[in-house]
């Protein structure tokens, strides 16, 4: 019994030092995972800064590269001025507004010209078309025309010709031929006492 009860007393104890030592071991990692989270949360601290550092790089180098623009076009201005002013044909400002006005008085000549060559043009056009027109007209009636003299020459000649009078429309007491004819065969007044009819 002594053996059976010292064997189960060193089963405990040694279950009871491997839990010990396991929760140190587990403590252990904690720590070092919490070292590990702690060195990650920093290095992230240090990628944002750098990143507001690279912004506020990249905004002074825009501003940087605007104002190099501008001393650009300034010193670009400043030699154009300066090429003027040691220019011998320049006469100052007054010739400039006179030259400027002449530039703009040509370009409204130009503009005048083309409008007068723009309207002759279409006034060409319209007195073609005028004339075009009517000559199809005078074609028309010359056709017409001819047309008309065509049917008048196919025409049958007994066609135009009105027909002779009969005796309702020479009436009764007109003379006829015959008549005539007798009457000039009346011998001519005799001793007679019968006298012809007048």
């Amino acid at each position: 019994m002594d053996a059976e009860t010292d064997s189960v007393y060193e089963e405990r104890c040694g279950s009871q030092l491997g839990d010990e030592q396991h929760e140190d071991i587990a403590d252990v990692e904690l720590d070092e995972l919490r070292r590990v989270r702690r060195a990650l949360l920093k290095m992230n601290q240090g990628m944002e800064n750098v990143q507001r550092q690279i912004k506020y790089f990249n905004s002074n180098v825009s501003q940087t590269t605007q104002l190099l623009d501008i001393w650009v076009r300034v010193l670009s201005q400043t030699m154009h001025n300066q090429g003027y002013l040691q220019s011998p044909e320049w006469h100052g400002g007054q010739t400039d507004i006179a030259q400027l006005e002449g530039l703009v008085q040509r370009d409204i000549q130009r503009e005048e010209e083309a409008e007068r060559k723009r309207r002759a043009a279409e006034m060409e056009r319209e007195e073609r078309e005028k004339e075009a027109r009517e000559r199809r007209e005078r074609e028309h009636r010359r056709a017409e025309q001819e047309a008309e003299a065509r049917t008048t020459q196919v025409r049958p000649r007994g066609a135009g010709r009105r027909p002779p009078p009969g005796p309702a429309a020479r009436g009764r007491g007109a003379p006829t031929r015959r008549g005539t004819q007798r009457g000039s065969l009346i011998p001519p007044a005799t001793n007679s006492r019968i006298r012809p009819p007048r």
